[in-house]
């Protein structure tokens, strides 16, 4: 069988190792010039390295990668709201539950692990399916035709817009910059991720391997790519933070300048399906959600292992009928309890802010326990080898 995949990120890298694991012939079309290490750190919880094991990923991602066993949600003066035990987690899962790393680091990881063409400067622009066959159109005019094709072109797909004309984009209403700062700040440990929250702002920080701290800001926002905001760099997010507790100052004082990214946060409308004929959406493309769970990247490797063992086990038309069936309503209620996560986290009324903390301090520890255990605690069927 051979697949063409739209997209070199972390859905389409992923599921080509699940396709080759089967013995599939796969082709990789990315839109960008060539592979780089681009973006900031991102994190991967259980759920995720459970489908990378099942993958044959796991050691090779978490090589590079920084075991966290405590996130802290903390207010501006760095005042403990609410704590999570990873290490916990970790014990009873008898793996990893959390670990944090430079976005380059897992796509180095994952093209370690892969050989299969990856054809460069090919921008997808449509795609149209019949019975037979799907018809890809790039933007310097070629075609592609395939038996089947795996849309993993991020949240902008023009795969999914091109056969869920409906599809919608959603904006939360907030904005984003990370970074890369070097150096580890005294007192802070690399085993512990915190998350600070003010009035309409948050910030983020983690260490990562190589002494060096991935953080993230966030600020409240009317409308998209808001000049205002599209022109902040470091020093003005100096000023916008400096109330936060240390060492949020000697973390942003280190970025170097040229290093900040900046995204507004959008997500998509929930879709009914995942797949169209012989055409299957994975990762943002199916189901973009805001990062407030940390579950982006976790959803997109939990299609690919799902995706995998399912064509390892049934023929093409009864797996994607399965895939649609386990992967939509789980992406849904992720997508739905990331929204709400944000909504709250972002909230900045002053006076409401206050009772904001005190509630969230008030969450007893196992409630939260359990509502992560939904998100976590998964298992994936095996991908059956080809011989």
């Amino acid at each position: 069988m051979r697949a063409v995949i739209i997209g070199a990120g972390i859905a389409g890298l992923t599921a080509a190792k699940g396709l080759r694991l089967l013995g599939w012939e796969v082709e990789i079309y990315e839109q960008a010039p060539e592979l780089k290490a681009l973006g900031a750190g991102l994190s991967l919880s259980a759920n995720a390295l459970r489908a990378l094991r099942v993958l044959g990923l796991y050691d090779a991602v978490i090589a590079d990668a920084q075991p966290i066993d405590r996130l802290d949600l903390l207010n501006r003066q760095g005042a403990v709201l609410q704590t999570t035990d990873f290490a916990q987690f970790s014990a009873r899962y008898g793996h990893l539950s959390m670990v944090v790393l430079h976005r380059g680091a897992l796509q180095r990881a994952l093209l370690s692990e892969l050989s299969v063409p990856i054809h460069t400067g090919m921008e997808c622009v449509t795609a149209c399916e019949d019975e037979k066959r799907v018809v890809l159109t790039f933007a310097g005019g070629e075609t592609v035709e395939a038996e089947f094709v795996l849309a993993c072109d991020g949240i902008h797909s023009a795969v999914r817009k091109s056969l869920f004309p409906d599809s919608r984009e959603h904006f939360a209403k907030y904005t984003c910059w990370r970074a890369i700062s070097s150096g580890l700040p005294r007192g802070l440990s690399p085993t512990r991720l915190t998350e600070t929250w003010d009035a309409g702002k948050r910030l983020g920080l983690a260490a990562i391997p190589g002494e060096q701290v991935y953080w993230f800001a966030c600020c409240n926002a009317d409308a998209i790519a808001d000049p205002a905001l599209s022109h902040i760099g470091v020093s003005e997010l100096q000023a916008m933070f400096s109330d936060f507790h240390d060492p949020v100052p000697e973390v942003l004082g280190k970025t170097p300048p040229d290093s900040l990214i900046w995204t507004d946060i959008l997500d998509i409308d929930p879709l009914p399906s995942f797949t169209r004929g012989r055409v299957v959406l994975l990762g943002d493309a199916a189901h973009a959600v805001t990062p407030d769970l940390g579950q982006g990247a976790g959803l997109a490797i939990e299609d690919a292992a799902v995706l995998a063992a399912l064509l390892g086990n049934h023929p093409v038309n009864d797996a994607l009928r399965e895939y649609d069936a386990r992967r939509v309503g789980r992406a849904h209620k992720i997508a739905a309890a990331s929204r709400l996560y944000a909504k709250v986290a972002q909230w900045h009324n002053p006076l409401i802010v206050p009772i904001r903390n005190v509630l969230v301090r008030s969450i007893p520890e196992r409630f939260m326990d359990r509502q992560l255990d939904a998100v976590l605690d998964i298992a994936f069927e095996p991908v059956k080898a080809a011989a």
